[in-house]
């Protein structure tokens, strides 16, 4: 269920309160505004924000943080410097931060005018921080950063708006985030860094990614359509802990050696979801993804492997460990060119499933006219009839569907309930 959207003009009006509040000298007699929360979907055991032991939801957990934190001297510029304004850093405003430079919603513009005009900001207490699309200047960034309890963020996502010298500058902000849960890197741009040499990207992505192991609760990573990652996958997964319940690489271009060193790390023990959809396998690949595989069997529930362009003998290969993934309830496999032959192979492995699973499985080959030719409906419907027949009496066949035309890849839907 999405969460309910505050009305824009309510929300509006709490902002300009907060703006009048921030620029009195005095705070009004009676006066006790600790937290200001901005969050549109609080859980209901997290609305008593003074009692609740989140970092991200608890003024008093951003007070410890701050506690700790070495006392440096006052610069003389700092609108929040003088004694009529000590009240303010007691004052912290919890909610998600969204950094945008097209279409910024209501938190940022006020920040940012704020900041424009030399104004104090409030202490930022947030869940999720997101830079998506076009970013404003970075020293905005990281003047607004600044005043983020860093300590309380869980969730980061990066979306087509930083470069790898960008996410270099922010690593000292990085290495603050301790209670990142997620973190998402998607379309990462390659333009401010064409130029320079190996050496250079080489100690960009090794101090971004050197901030890794800072994340002691990182559980979910996701990275999609980065090409700096190419080479320098084995340097990322020992750097990640082994805590991973979710990676995925996807529409990632990955070397021989990128795939072959998944066997020698030591992350993938408690993985629950594994997605390299749109990475292309060739077969000497298959012995780091087997390895994954093993090391994962008995926690393993999600395996998306789409779109990576495996044939008959590269999916045979991975069958035996296959086998061994009891607990995998979702299997995607199409996009992948392989022949009837092979998908029956891969059935009878598969089944019986000891849980409720959905396949959804590439049409094969043997239903089109040539390799990237028409498919033949015909053709088609022989191939669906003889599914059921093979089906018969293994496992309970709730739905079966085929969708040709219709998404990304062709593709057969079966869903198997236990």
């Amino acid at each position: 269920m999405e969460a309910q959207q505050p009305d824009p003009d309510i929300f509006k009006a709490v902002l300009d309160g907060l703006d009048v509040l921030l620029d009195l000298d005095v705070p009004p007699p009676g006066c006790k505004l600790r937290v200001l929360d901005l969050q549109t979907n609080t859980p209901k055991d997290s609305l008593n924000i003074e009692s609740s032991t989140q970092p991200w939801n608890t003024g008093i957990a951003c007070q410890e943080a701050e506690a700790v934190q070495p006392r440096t001297k006052r610069r003389r510029l700092d609108p929040a410097s003088s004694p009529q304004k000590q009240h303010l850093f007691g004052m912290h405003v919890v909610g998600d931060l969204c950094i945008k430079e097209d279409y910024p919603d209501q938190v940022l513009t006020f920040l940012i005018r704020r900041l424009h005009m030399v104004k104090v900001v409030p202490q930022l207490c947030c869940r999720k921080l997101s830079f998506l699309g076009k970013r404003p200047k970075l020293p905005v960034i990281e003047k607004i950063l600044q005043r983020v309890h860093l300590d309380c963020v869980q969730d980061v996502e990066i979306t087509h708006s930083l470069d790898l010298v960008d996410l270099a500058m922010l690593a000292h902000s990085l290495r603050k985030m301790v209670h990142v849960n997620t973190f998402h890197l998607s379309g990462v741009s390659v333009q401010s860094w064409t130029f320079l040499a190996e050496q250079e990207v080489h100690k960009l992505f090794t101090l971004f990614i050197s901030q890794f192991p800072s994340m002691h609760q990182l559980k979910h990573l996701h990275l999609d359509d980065v090409s700096c990652l190419e080479g320098r996958v084995d340097q990322l997964l020992m750097s990640v802990g082994t805590n991973l319940e979710t990676l995925a690489i996807t529409d990632c271009s990955l070397s021989e050696a990128d795939l072959a060193s998944l066997s020698l790390c030591l992350c993938f023990s408690r993985l629950t979801s594994l997605d390299l959809s749109e990475v292309i396998f060739i077969p000497e690949d298959l012995e780091g993804l087997r390895a994954v595989l093993l090391q994962a069997s008995s926690t393993l529930v999600h395996l998306d492997l789409g779109g990576c362009w495996m044939t008959d003998t590269q999916l045979t290969a991975l069958l035996p460990a296959l086998s061994l993934c009891v607990q995998l309830q979702f299997l995607r496999l199409c996009g992948n060119p392989v022949s009837s032959v092979g998908l029956e192979s891969l059935l009878r492995v598969m089944l019986p499933p000891s849980k409720s699973r959905l396949l959804v499985l590439p049409i094969p080959l043997d239903c089109y006219r040539g390799i990237g030719g028409p498919l033949q409906q015909g053709h088609l419907q022989d191939y669906l009839a003889e599914l059921r027949l093979l089906l018969q009496g293994v496992a309970v066949l709730t739905l079966i569907q085929d969708t040709p035309n219709t998404f990304q890849y062709d593709m057969i839907l079966l869903w198997f309930e236990v």
